[in-house]
């Protein structure tokens, strides 16, 4: 079942800018804003991100790999 949501005390300056972005897409306030969180919510929070982070593994190339790339480096 869908629900409704309200949210209240919006600037003036925020709602003309809504409501100009929504009519630039052929979209209701209604229609643009739901699009808007839809899009919010697939992308994953920071939670999720920080999870993903801690579980890789990090590559140690050694002090051989650091050699080779200032070598390389000094040699330009």
């Amino acid at each position: 079942m869908n629900k409704h949501i309200q949210i209240r005390e919006i600037p003036e300056a925020t709602h003309r800018a809504l409501k100009a972005r929504a009519a630039a897409e052929g979209m209701s306030m209604s229609e643009y804003l739901k699009r808007l969180i839809e899009q919010d919510l697939k992308r994953p929070d920071w939670a999720s991100i920080r999870a993903r982070r801690a579980r890789m593994t990090t590559l140690d190339l050694g002090d051989e790999a650091v050699r080779i790339i200032r070598e390389e480096r000094d040699s330009r």
